[in-house]
């Protein structure tokens, strides 16, 4: 029994520092859920005066937003390094000004491409990049 015992213990202590390690690696990274992220730009091109675009990224990988005309619903999840992988799974099907749509239509093709997010330690912008430049900057109100 005592050899069980041991194996067990030495288990439980590994899985133990296998947690702490991934505790401390998200600890460093900025902290992205709670207040709706306001979207200021998208891929070089701003954002309609007065549109509504919002990312929201809730606990337990949940994203939430709206994506200048529709509600999005998906998921995200975030790794070491700054890395976040963006998962958009649906949005409501509502028309609205062309502007709107077009705007729309930029947000949802970049999205699932988001490799990497920083948040500036002064002006508190959030700045999801793409591969290949692309990117989305958001501010807290």
């Amino acid at each position: 029994m005592k050899p069980f015992v041991l194996i067990a213990l030495g288990v439980a202590l590994v899985g133990g520092a296998v947690i702490a390690a991934v505790l401390l690696l998200r600890a460093d990274a900025p902290d992205l859920t709670g207040a709706d992220w306001m979207i200021e730009d998208i891929a070089g091109r701003g954002v309609v005066d007065g549109s509504p675009a919002t990312l929201q990224f809730l606990a337990g990988g949940q994203l939430a937003g709206n994506v200048s005309c529709n509600r999005l619903i998906g998921t995200y999840d975030v790794a070491g390094g700054n890395a976040i992988t963006l998962s958009p799974s649906g949005t409501t099907m509502m028309a609205c000004p062309p502007a709107l749509m077009e705007q729309e239509q930029r947000l949802l093709a970049l999205l699932p491409l988001i490799t990497r997010y920083e948040v500036d330690a002064k002006t508190g912008a959030l700045l999801l990049s793409a591969p290949g430049g692309a990117a989305i900057l958001a501010r807290r109100p």
